[in-house]
């Protein structure tokens, strides 16, 4: 007999879906301001900076969830040392690779000075090969170091050249698009990873979400972009790109991506 596949927890796929929701609807803000002036968005600052920060926080906050989840399941299967760390791994490198793609894919369409250094995805691979690996052990006290890097981050303004510096936090002299410093923003994954320990102490649900119902056929189905978040995140804007630039032609506006 193979090994039972572990059950998907479809209230974590569907909050997925909804941060690639905010996902879409933020980048397609920004690329109608990217490809047209006539249309007054700002993508950097109001309304549409608060749903990049909502969208990137909920996101990170999903992976502490994932990771702990995943975690302690490995754990009650008796995996210890790095074993447990293999576990995490593959997922981790797999992120990065996408990361590479989207870092080379944005150098030649946006040029060496906009290209993403450390994006969304370079975050993550980091958070799940070394960050969290590190810190789960600390469990719900992760919610203190998590609103300490946060504050730290928001407060950092020092513009340094130093290596590491664009990873920290530091303001480097190109960061690029798309940047995710360490500071502020692994403060959400410790957030995320420490709510999970007490909504899913063993890997499954605990006492907190006992009226949860276990199977939910609208929440399976709203939860199936979520299942597949990285192949969408990889391929969403040449798509989102394309459309709006079709649309605008159609509506009549000028387009000019300079």
């Amino acid at each position: 007999m193979g090994i039972a596949k572990p059950e998907r927890l479809w209230e974590i796929d569907a909050l997925r879906t909804l941060a690639i929701v905010l996902m879409v609807v933020y980048h397609a803000g920004y690329d109608v301001n990217l490809l047209t002036p006539d249309v007054a968005i700002n993508p950097y600052d109001g309304l549409w900076r608060a749903v990049q920060v909502i969208c990137g926080s909920l996101f990170l906050a999903i992976v502490g969830v994932s990771f702990w989840v995943s975690h302690a399941r490995a754990i009650s299967r008796g995996v210890s040392g790095m074993a447990l760390w293999c576990v995490h791994a593959p997922r981790a490198l797999e992120v990065l690779a996408g990361a590479a793609a989207v870092s080379l894919a944005t150098r030649v369409a946006l040029g060496p000075e906009d290209a993403v250094r450390f994006g969304i995805l370079h975050l993550i691979g980091v958070l799940l090969l070394v960050v969290l690996p590190l810190l789960v052990r600390l469990g719900a006290w992760n919610a203190a170091l998590g609103a300490a890097i946060v504050v730290t981050g928001l407060l950092v303004e020092a513009k340094s050249s130093v290596p590491g510096a664009l990873v920290l936090g530091f303001v480097p002299p190109e960061n690029g698009v798309d940047w995710y410093p360490l500071m502020p923003w692994a403060g959400a994954a410790l957030l995320g990873l420490a709510l999970s320990t007490r909504l899913y102490p063993d890997g499954s649900r605990g006492p907190l979400l006992r009226r949860l119902p276990r199977v939910s056929r609208l929440g399976t189905k709203a939860g199936g972009p979520g299942r597949h978040s990285l192949p969408i995140y990889l391929v969403h804007q040449p798509i989102l790109v394309a459309a709006i630039a079709a649309i605008l032609a159609i509506v009549g506006l000028e387009i000019d991506p300079s």
